[in-house]
């Protein structure tokens, strides 16, 4: 499943061999093989909307029927020191503006359909956020190919002095919502209730692939930190996204090397979903950083 947006499609297209192309209504998909795996891409028009992504991957899933599911994208960092070029595999996703507020504006979490109190008449409910796992199989293999991948992020992109090796999380959580967060005071609350890692439009891509019992992993580089500088959309903000699509994009591919040589089995039984397959602490401590992330930025700062 890629974005809209920026257009990297040719990036698996060209290595593509029996290239098929099919229009399902208003969605369309590439069917063909690339190192001899059989792949089906899809891009869903258009960027941002949830229930396109929905109906996108719900066709996808239930015409071609997919052994596995790939979501490799870009992502805006909501911690301070997780920045352009490093590598978030989604362990888990959560829908973090999945949430009512009370009147004077405070985040409560959990389903609409189990609203806790917040003493305006409501029933009491469910107050947690709900989680969705990626099969830890492929979490795995996302991991091991990020780090044959992503060697070297260079200084233009982290906008430092010199470059540094990528911070690649293994156990990430990936925030997504319909709401594009740029207050840096929203961010904050919203990491301190959800505890995402980083923000994206991928929370539909899980939830289908739940719900059709088809294993999925979400693999996003960062192409945005506007926990430590607002957004901008200019021209840096434009390379940043094309470089971490594409490094998402060599990620992605290089899983489907290691299908290829059989590395992993691509017949798995889907597990994770709504249930938690990961030992107690793995998120938490997924989230420090490592000492070379923490070094280079106190080195560095932040020039931008």
């Amino acid at each position: 499943m890629l974005p809209a947006s920026p257009d990297t499609y040719e990036q698996y297209t060209s290595r593509m061999q029996h290239r098929e192309r099919y229009r399902v209504g208003a969605f369309t998909y590439d069917v063909g093989d690339i190192d001899g795996v059989a792949v089906v891409l899809s891009s869903p028009p258009p960027i941002g909307s949830f229930s396109m992504t929905a109906i996108d991957t719900y066709l996808m899933e239930q015409v071609f029927h997919p052994r596995i599911l790939i979501d490799p994208g870009t992502a805006g960092s909501h911690l301070p020191l997780l920045s352009m070029g490093d590598v978030v595999i989604g362990a888990r996703v959560v829908n973090f503006s999945n949430y009512m507020s009370r009147a004077d504006g405070t985040i409560v979490p959990g389903q609409f359909t189990a609203l806790v109190s917040d003493h305006e008449g409501y029933a009491d409910g469910n107050p947690n956020p709900e989680y969705l796992y990626s099969d830890p199989q492929l979490v795995h293999m996302a991991y091991s190919a990020a780090q044959e991948v992503a060697k070297y992020t260079p200084a233009l992109i982290l906008h430092g002095k010199v470059g540094r090796k990528p911070w690649i999380m293994e156990y990430g959580t990936q925030g997504s919502g319909a709401a594009w967060l740029r207050n840096v005071r929203a961010i904050k609350e919203s990491t301190t209730i959800f505890h995402e890692v980083d923000e994206a439009g991928n929370y539909p891509i899980a939830l289908v692939s739940t719900i059709n019992r088809t294993p999925f992993v979400e693999i996003h580089t960062i192409s945005d930190a506007a926990i430590n500088v607002p957004t901008k959309m200019d021209k840096y903000f434009h390379q940043c996204s094309v470089y971490a699509q594409d490094r998402s994009n060599r990620i992605a591919l290089a899983m489907i090397a290691q299908l290829a040589a059989k590395t992993y089995d691509n017949t798995l039984a889907f597990f994770g979903g709504n249930r938690d397959p990961y030992p107690p602490g793995s998120f938490s401590a997924s989230a420090v950083a490592p000492n070379y992330v923490q070094d280079w930025t106190r080195a560095n700062g932040i020039h931008r």
